[in-house]
């Protein structure tokens, strides 16, 4: 063994007899700690990050409204991970089962269209932001890219769908609580004129144009040919994962 070896590593995890025998061949010097001190320091560590993490997750939308010893289980259990910029964090089409909140840096969401092979910009998240919820819900193929872009690197807390729902009793109610807040937003907002029009009575004359969200149709309202609509289809699964629900909801205003 050479400089920057370590040896007795079991020593500090457990009470038990060695397993090895170590002599010196050489003069050395080298550094030790003992178990107790060892076991004490990763306490101490271990409460800091704890702590840190549960203040941080009361700043996540999602997150912010659970119970503080809730908030302290979740905190046991999110893992750090840390990418260059370049990294692909997600990527789009890919099967994944993990809820990323990002802790430093910036990445940005992009997304392949069908017809072309370059990738279309969406937007850039930065720290408090999250994303791949779709996937707690078990929706696990990747609907967009995450790409690490800030150049000082990119740091992201984890936890993966099997993990959270067993700690999150009231995620149904979380589901609940934000579909009801999209529906009571789209109503207010909807135009009377359409209000109780169905799908079913629109009439598809032709498609208009195919887009990485979806499609746009022209359509007529069945025996009423005297107007024409674009009618836009676009993938709920493709909105949620790159964030752009307020977007969308701006536009349809």
């Amino acid at each position: 063994m050479t400089s920057g070896k370590v040896f007795g590593e079991l020593a500090i995890l457990y009470n038990c007899k060695r397993t090895a025998t170590i002599k010196a061949a050489t003069d050395c010097k080298l550094w030790a700690i003992e178990r107790q001190c060892f076991q004490t320091i990763m306490m101490r560590t271990g409460l800091i990050r704890q702590t840190e993490y549960t203040d941080f997750l009361k700043s996540v939308p999602i997150f912010k409204d659970l119970p503080e010893e809730t908030l302290i289980k979740i905190s046991d259990v999110l893992y750090e991970t840390s990418y260059s910029a370049g990294d692909y964090i997600i990527r789009q089409g890919a099967r994944g089962d993990t809820f990323f909140i990002i802790n430093k840096g910036k990445v940005k969401v992009t997304i392949k269209q069908s017809n072309s092979t370059e990738e279309k910009y969406i937007r850039t998240l930065q720290k408090g932001d999250f994303f791949g919820e779709k996937a707690l819900q078990g929706e696990d193929l990747r609907t967009a890219n995450i790409i690490a872009c800030d150049p000082d690197g990119v740091s992201c807390l984890v936890i993966d769908r099997e993990t959270f729902n067993q700690l999150i009793s009231g995620l149904d109610e979380i589901r609940t609580r934000y579909k009801d807040d999209d529906v009571a937003g789209r109503i207010s907002s909807t135009n009377k004129e359409f209000q109780n029009l169905k799908l079913s009575d629109l009439q598809v004359l032709a498609t208009l144009g195919v887009g990485g969200f979806g499609r746009v149709e022209l359509v007529q309202v069945n025996n009423d040919t005297s107007k024409s609509y674009a009618l836009k289809q676009m993938k709920k699964s493709q909105i949620v994962e790159t964030r752009q629900q307020q977007d969308i909801m701006s536009e349809k205003e």
